[in-house]
């Protein structure tokens, strides 16, 4: 759209500026009685050229917005159902992007951005997402097997019949989340629980949401090199927060 816009923005600009040319090139009478004119009505030329002006910039930023809007819209498109597995994201600012049916698998995503992300149908198993903001994203049937959401924003995420078995949903507030069923936090094998602040709607008499609190400083443990007591710790500390 750019190749075919500049030209025609160029044509405009060139021929509204031959205008005041080709009306000197008239009679001396026709010119005379123009610049009486002028005198006599000191603006009365002074719309018409504002008025071209005018319209030759707003057709300039209409056509280069609509030009930008294209870009943006085509390389938004390009991020649906991309590969993206076991890359290093971490922190990376991917609020908004259409990401559906893309493969997240095993990619490290810690403290990334992407609050109200398109992830419908996404790989998103063994991803890596502490500290990452999911507020908002669209999480409708993605895939978050054996992922670690420790510390993961999740207010206003849709996810409907999204896979969570064997994830780690360690230390989260889930109360405001949509569509979280107790189904998803009972599957098989089931996603590991520790200090987990559940919506209304999920809380059943068996869903305990600190099930697995003693199993989670093994896990941390094995997935992230470090020691036992370290894991402990960090398990430890985060069950002195309330979530009240």
């Amino acid at each position: 759209m750019g190749a075919i816009s500049t030209p025609i923005l160029l044509w405009m600009v060139w021929w509204l500026g031959l205008l005041p040319n080709r009306s000197l090139q008239t009679g001396g009478d026709r010119l005379l009685q123009a610049k009486k004119g002028t005198l006599a009505y000191p603006h009365s030329e002074t719309p018409t050229s504002d008025l071209g002006m005018t319209a030759v910039v707003a057709g300039g930023i209409f056509l280069l917005l609509n030009f930008r809007i294209a870009q943006q819209n085509s390389e938004t498109e390009a991020l649906i159902g991309a590969d993206f597995g076991g890359a290093n994201l971490g922190g990376i600012d991917l609020s908004g992007v259409n990401l559906s049916g893309a493969n997240l698998s095993g990619a490290n995503l810690c403290g990334a951005n992407l609050s109200g992300a398109g992830l419908r149908y996404a790989d998103l198993s063994d991803a890596d997402l502490r500290h990452a903001n999911l507020s908002g994203a669209d999480l409708r049937y993605a895939n978050l097997s054996r992922a670690d959401l420790n510390c993961t924003l999740l207010s206003d995420a849709n996810l409907s019949d999204a896979n969570f078995s064997g994830a780690l949903l360690f230390f989260i507030n889930s109360r405001e989340v949509l569509n979280l069923e107790p189904l998803q936090l009972e599957a098989k094998p089931s996603p590991f629980l520790c200090n987990v602040a559940l919506p209304a709607y999920s809380q059943q008499p068996d869903v305990d949401p600190n099930r697995d609190c003693n199993l989670i400083p093994q896990l941390l443990s094995t997935r992230y090199d470090i020691s036992l007591e370290e894991a402990k710790g960090i398990v430890d500390e985060a069950r002195q927060h309330r979530w009240d």
